[in-house]
């Protein structure tokens, strides 16, 4: 099962935050955009899969991300930015998925949410 966090960021991250965000949590790492770019692939020095970032998607709609992840994203005015982070099934991937997501928060404002942590 694969652990997932979801940052609620205040503006659009472009490509140099999410790469600034990145590079704060760790050396080492090797940053792939496979096909059109949509998804940002993560990996270990050693070429092992870590994140699976995914394009972030403007949500409008006030209200709608409390409706889809609870109260977490409570108040949050509209619009909020969605990036959705998937992370390998390892302990390391789960460590740098949050580091990431609060990384980018920290510099954009916003909330995350995070599903269970896998065992």
């Amino acid at each position: 099962m694969t652990y997932d966090v979801v940052a609620l960021t205040h503006e659009p991250p472009d490509a140099r935050t999410l790469l600034d965000a990145l590079r704060a949590e760790g050396s080492g790492l090797q940053v792939d955009a496979p096909g059109h770019g949509n998804v940002l692939q993560v990996l270990d020095e050693d070429g092992g899969p870590l994140l699976a970032v995914e394009a972030s998607i403007p949500i409008r709609v006030e209200g709608e991300a409390e409706r889809l992840l609870g109260p977490v994203a409570a108040g949050l005015p509209a619009p909020v930015w969605w990036t959705e982070v998937r992370a390998a099934e390892r302990p390391a991937a789960v460590e740098l998925a949050d580091a990431f997501a609060d990384a980018l928060i920290e510099r954009l404002g916003g909330r995350r949410w995070s599903s269970e942590r896998p065992e």
